[in-house]
This record gives C-alpha cells, structure tokens and sequence, in this order.
C-alpha cells in the first residue's frame, strides 16, 4: 500500500469512530432529555395546584379587591334590574295605546288571524 492509501485509510477509520462516538454521545443527551420531560410536567402540575391553593386562602379571606367586584357586581344588579323594571312600564303603556291582539291587518282591511 501507498503511503496516501494508508493516511487515507486512517483518517477514515478516525473519522468513522469519531461518529460512531458522537452519535452515542448525541442518544444519551436526548434520553436524558426526555426522561426530564414528565420530572417538569410533574412540577409544573404542583406549581399550578399550589397556586390554585393559593388562589382559594386569598378568596377565602375576602381581600379588598373581591369586595370591590362584589359592589360591582351589585351595581351592575340593580341597573339590571332598574332598566328591566323599566321596560316592563313602556310594554305596558304602549299595550294600553296599541293592544297586542296578534292580528294582522293588510293594506285592504282584511284582519288576519295570526298562526300562533
């Protein structure tokens, strides 16, 4: 064999060793990734219990904030109730200027029963 032959057979057989290595190296990382995967699903899924935890003490207590919705709450309530109060008082006016009889009257006269 040449000398070129052989530094070329060398580098080769390097080259596919420093492959074969680096590939090994490349599956072990990505196992360990994916093993970490359910480790952090498992402590994401505490952080958010905990935080609900949390979350439930603080609307336990009544924190001024949440009495400040609820007084929001009870305003939108009484507007609600105002504007329905009111609207029932226009249905009944204009009932007792133009009843509701569910008839229809066409443009000769005829009054048509409607098909309710």
């Amino acid at each position: 064999m040449s000398r070129a032959s052989k530094i070329t057979f060398a580098l080769s057989c390097v080259f596919c060793v420093t492959t074969v290595i680096g590939v090994h190296i490349v599956q072990d990382m990505e196992r360990d990734t994916l093993h970490q995967g359910p480790i952090k699903d498992a402590k994401r899924v505490a952080e958010k219990k905990a935080a609900k935890e949390k979350e439930e003490q603080k609307t336990q207590k009544g924190s001024p904030i949440d009495n400040l919705n609820d007084a929001a709450k009870q305003k939108k309530r009484d507007f609600n109730r105002n504007d329905h109060e009111f609207q029932q008082a226009l249905k009944e006016k204009y009932t007792a200027i133009q009843p509701l009889t569910g008839e229809i009257i066409t443009q000769d006269g005829e009054i048509v029963k409607s098909k309710k």
